[in-house]
Order: C-alpha cells, then structure tokens, then sequence
C-alpha cells in the first residue's frame, strides 16, 4: 500500500498540541480541490433531465442523452458531443451555447427541487464530516474543480447542504477542458492568497479523468469509489490512494493533512503513480 497522498515534508506541515477531535491542532500547506457530481454529491439525475430539457427548447435535439456517459466530462463537453454526434456543426453548437445555459440553470433548479423532496439529491457519506474536519484546519483551503458551470455547481451544493464551503473554484464554464479547468483553480487559489501553488494541491474526484487532471497540475491524485468506477478502476488510472467512501473521515483527514505519513489504513488503497 502506498503512502498517504500527501506526506508531511510536502505539505510543509507543522504539528502544535491542543487540538480538537483527538487531532493535535496543527497547520498545513494543502489546496484541496473538489470535483461536485459523484465525488461531494449525488443529483439523483437532474442534471441529464435539465440538460435534456434546455438541449430540446434551443437546439430542437438532446442527441443521445439518455444513453451519453457524463463522467468526469465538462458542460460544454457535453452539449459539443451530444450534438455533434447527430451531425451539428461545432462552431455552431458553441455559439449558441450562451443562450443554452440560462435555460439548463432554470430546468436544473425545478429538477433538483424535486430530486430534494424525493430524497434523492444528497451528499454522500462522510462528506459533511470530511469538510468540517477540514475547515477546521489552518492552513488548508477547500476549492472546486468541476465539469459544471459555475451556476450549476452552485445549484447542486445547495440541493445537498453543503454549499458556501468553497474559497474559489474552476467550472466548465471557464473551458471545456478538464485539465485546462484544474489550472485555472489553482491560478484563482493564487490570486486569493499568493503561497498557494499546484506543489500544494490535491484533486479529489471519482473518474480516470479527475487523475488526469491532478496530473496536468502536478497534483497528488486521491480518489473515492463512490461514483461509476471502482477502486480498481481509479488504481489502474494511476490514482495515488483511493477511497471506498468519505466514511472513515480519520482516515481521510491523516491522507490530505499528511499525518504521520503512513499508510491511509482501512477503506483505502495505493495507486500507481505516474512512471511507478
């Protein structure tokens, strides 16, 4: 089993006594970045339903939504792929794709509201813990790294409770490129606080993409299996640990925070990383 995904020496950790929770207090280095659907939540389907929706009243088409895998993929991915798939040009989806967004936003609030009511729009297990243990970290900031546009991402925190928990973020309406997306975070984190650097940050996600872009920052890869794929999936993607859920929050906490720079311990499994 590999080591936890952040080491001390790398988090540029330093441990005081006097903490709460049976944790010394202590004051780290780490910009965690979140990706939303999967990972922080589940939209019991809104998200396909409202897309669905908007696709139909200005497109006049969905293409093959119902079947279309949006895993670890952008907004404006989406809509490019479906559409070009039943042969619409491009450059004519992207133009239009202004006028699209605020009518996706309109049928994803009515959609979430009912996902809500129904019970099935929620954080995942171990989610609500995960981040207070983390707020309540110095030297730690919490960030988005997202497929969704910014309105959406928005929209499905609040549908789960677990809104207004992020400093900044990168959305898929800063570009369609998932990669590209994890720079722009990292260049937003900066710009709040000048420390913050891609050496500092760790990608929290559920596909083989979320690894890919950790690896397009230098990022350290920790996954959950909570999404689609399996931990097997996301080790053999190169994730440096992987997680069954958020449950064993102790053990989650000791992997970002850097611990004593031990194994992660139960629930969780070594990756291979880049080149290993």
């Amino acid at each position: 089993m590999d080591k936890a995904a952040v080491d001390p020496d790398s988090t540029r950790s330093s441990v005081s006594s006097g903490g709460g929770n049976g944790r010394p207090a202590r004051e780290v280095g780490v910009l965690v970045l979140f990706d939303v659907d999967g990972t922080l939540l589940l939209s019991g389907g809104a998200g396909r339903s409202a897309l669905k929706t908007a696709l139909e009243a200005v497109y006049s088409a969905a293409g093959p939504v119902e079947s279309y895998d949006f895993h670890g993929k952008t907004d404006p991915q989406i809509v490019v792929e479906l559409l070009s798939a039943i042969g619409r040009n491009p450059a004519d989806i992207r133009e239009r794709l202004p006028t699209l967004w605020p009518v996706y936003l309109a049928a994803l609030k009515e959609e979430l509201g009912r996902r809500v009511r129904e019970g099935l729009a929620m954080a995942l297990p171990g989610v609500g813990d995960l981040l207070a243990g983390l707020e309540g970290t110095r030297g730690v900031s919490l960030g988005l790294l997202t497929g969704n546009i910014a309105p959406a991402a928005e929209l499905k925190l609040a549908a789960a409770g677990v809104e207004a928990r992020f400093e900044f973020g990168g959305y898929g309406s800063d570009s369609e490129s998932r990669n590209e997306i994890a720079r722009i975070a990292v260049e937003r984190a900066r710009a709040l606080d000048g420390r913050w650097g891609e050496a500092h940050a760790v990608v929290i996600g559920d596909t083989p993409r979320d690894v890919e872009a950790a690896r397009a920052i230098s990022a350290r890869a920790v996954m959950v299996a909570t999404g689609r794929h399996s931990t097997g999936d996301l080790a053999a993607a190169g994730a440096d640990v992987v997680f069954e859920d958020f449950r064993e929050t102790e053990a989650v906490l000791s992997c970002l925070l850097g611990g004593n720079g031990s194994a992660p311990g139960a629930g969780a499994s070594g990756g291979e990383g880049p080149g290993a």
